[in-house]
């Protein structure tokens, strides 16, 4: 499991967990953002200050200090499963 802001451009990921303030929270899920669902980092600002995240749903935009209380897990780039971390 890793936080939002710690994938790579491109990369997918499957949401986990939301540690955010419940109003936080339920404004991501209602976006797409919600337990379970993949999501894609599609770009990066000017140092990492923010990111836009693809969801099923649209596109997202987010600051780092939110990215960071963002659990994924990482998808591989063929089959959409998380990958293992054995």
């Amino acid at each position: 499991m890793i936080a939002l802001s710690e994938l790579q451009t491109g990369a997918r990921g499957r949401v986990v967990s939301l540690r955010l303030p419940e109003e936080t929270a339920a404004r991501l899920r209602i976006l797409g953002m919600a337990h379970g669902k993949e999501i894609t980092l599609l770009k990066r600002g000017f140092f990492s200050r923010s990111y836009l995240i693809s969801t099923e749903d649209g596109r997202v935009g987010l600051r780092r200090k939110t990215a960071e209380k963002i659990f994924l897990n990482a998808l591989s780039e063929n089959s959409g499963q998380a990958e293992s971390t054995n």
